[in-house]
């Protein structure tokens, strides 16, 4: 699973995506920080002066200015650009970690229809085996016609589940293809990492680190920022200045002309703007303040409901696993009592063995649920990249995962080795190999399941002709 989540990170074009913004913003940082420098114009004046008889004088000007004093306004747009740049970088995160969450949910859902593949190919062989102990006494005349109907209704129901085992696990395989940018059958390994089944009972997060609540944090810090340059703006900047000035006909005597020295500058009114900024400044301010306490919320929440689920699941595990045990059991003596001592119906039979598989079902889904909690926990936590083992390895995205967009090159490295088209070797083992040979046998048995569907079919057709025939023979069976 782990390798699943490595190549996903460094495959999904969306981290790149995150990612360049994210440098993008850097290069915003240092737009606004070069308020801070010197200022250097020129250009070509061909206007018209009247101290020279309203005649054409153009002139070659050079300009240059250096901002003293501003009040502010380039210190604001600074923090504003600073600020949206930690945005970003939640952002980028928040992104990482969605991938981290859809890649490992989609590999426990690809392991959770394999595990099931295997015990539906079990009640698929366990069905048939009681069909063919029932054929057999049919044949002797010790079993009714509506036992043999009532168990390969039985096989029919049991095939038609591993049928749909199958849609599922085909569906996820596509779903795992997307995500890893790959194509054909997937192998994942079944083992787990290490630090997932403790993600709810560890303590309580600090909520400050979580991407959502970093990111709006950021969002009002930008607001803050920027309804400084707001009220920054309304008042003056003062400058040194300087140019100089070059007749370019040479009518002048006094060309070229030289001027600096210090230069106060505002606008004493601009319809009403300055006003309608620092309002919206404000409402910036408390909207943000509003979206920080409805991120941490949230985050809040998830972690909480997942946590609350979780607590009552590992006992109902420990309730399912003694339940198997005793099914087992009273499948296996019901079914000699059915044989040996005609004392149990086919019906008891067929219901205990259903039930039987009905409890293995049951806990490897709630097996499985036990981990997608444990990883929604981890993502409301933001310990996904801690978890997966992706906050500092080197060579591939995870090395921009803390938001370092301080970088020249290419954020995302594509540092995977292996072939876009082929199947992904991800910790195959033994247990794997075993599990791989187990699925072999579903689709065998899959492959049949066809055919005695369609006599079945025939054969409920037949039922229903002759139902009240079946129903006096059932009674004198049980009888």
């Amino acid at each position: 699973m782990q390798a699943a989540v490595r190549r996903a990170v460094d495959y999904q074009p969306s981290i790149m995506q995150a990612a360049g913004e994210l440098n993008q913003q850097g290069a915003a940082i240092r737009d606004a920080r070069s308020g801070y420098f010197p200022s250097i114009g020129g250009g070509i004046d061909v206007g018209r002066r009247s101290a020279f008889g309203n005649g054409f004088q153009p002139a070659a000007t050079v300009t240059a200015s250096q901002m003293i004093y501003d009040f502010g306004k380039v210190s604001s747009q600074v923090a504003s650009a600073t600020a949206t740049e930690e945005t970003r970088r939640a952002e980028f995160i928040a992104v990482v970690d969605n991938v981290i969450r859809d890649t490992a949910l989609a590999s426990l859902e690809t392991l959770r229809n394999r595990s099931l593949a295997v015990v539906a190919s079990d009640q698929v062989r366990d069905t048939k085996e009681i069909l063919e102990l029932v054929n057999a006494r049919t044949e002797q005349g010790a079993s009714t016609r509506s036992d043999k109907l009532q168990a390969e209704a039985r096989v029919q129901m049991a095939q038609t589940t591993a049928l749909e085992i199958r849609s599922q696990s085909e569906r996820w395989q596509g779903s795992m293809a997307s995500l890893l940018g790959m194509s054909g059958k997937i192998n994942l390994g079944a083992s787990i990492p290490s630090d997932l089944p403790n993600a709810c009972s560890a303590k309580e997060p600090d909520w400050d680190t979580v991407p959502s609540v970093r990111a709006a944090a950021s969002k009002k810090t930008a607001a803050e920022a920027n309804l400084r340059f707001s009220k920054a703006d309304v008042l003056p900047t003062l400058a040194l200045e300087g140019g100089s000035s070059m007749d370019l006909l040479g009518n002048s005597p006094g060309s070229p002309d030289y001027t600096i020295g210090l230069k106060l500058t505002g606008k004493l009114y601009n319809g009403g703007s300055y006003k309608a900024r620092s309002e919206a400044g404000q409402f910036a301010v408390q909207s943000a303040e509003a979206g920080i306490a409805s991120a941490r919320t949230g985050a809040q929440r998830s972690w909480m409901e997942s946590r609350t689920q979780l607590s009552g699941m590992h006992a109902l595990l420990t309730t399912l696993a003694s339940r198997q045990t005793l099914m087992r059991e009273t499948r296996d003596l019901y079914q000699r009592q059915f044989l040996d001592l005609g004392t149990r119906t086919l019906l008891d039979v067929l219901n205990a063995d259903q039930e039987l598989h009905a409890a293995r079902f049951d806990a490897i889904n709630i097996q499985f649920d036990v981990h997608k909690l444990n990883i929604e926990c981890a993502s409301a936590a933001g310990r996904l990249r801690d978890i997966f083992k992706l906050e500092k390895k080197p060579g591939t995205a995870a090395t921009v995962l803390n938001g370092d967009a301080s970088r020249s090159e290419t954020p995302i490295e594509m540092a995977v080795a292996m072939p876009a088209r082929q199947a992904l070797p991800i910790e195959a083992g033994a247990a794997a190999a075993e599990n791989a040979e187990r699925g072999a046998d579903v689709e065998t048995e899959l492959s049949e399941a066809l055919a005695v569907s369609l006599q079945a079919s025939s054969i409920s057709a037949d039922v229903k002709d002759k139902g009240n025939r079946f129903e006096e023979l059932a009674l004198r069976g049980a009888l």
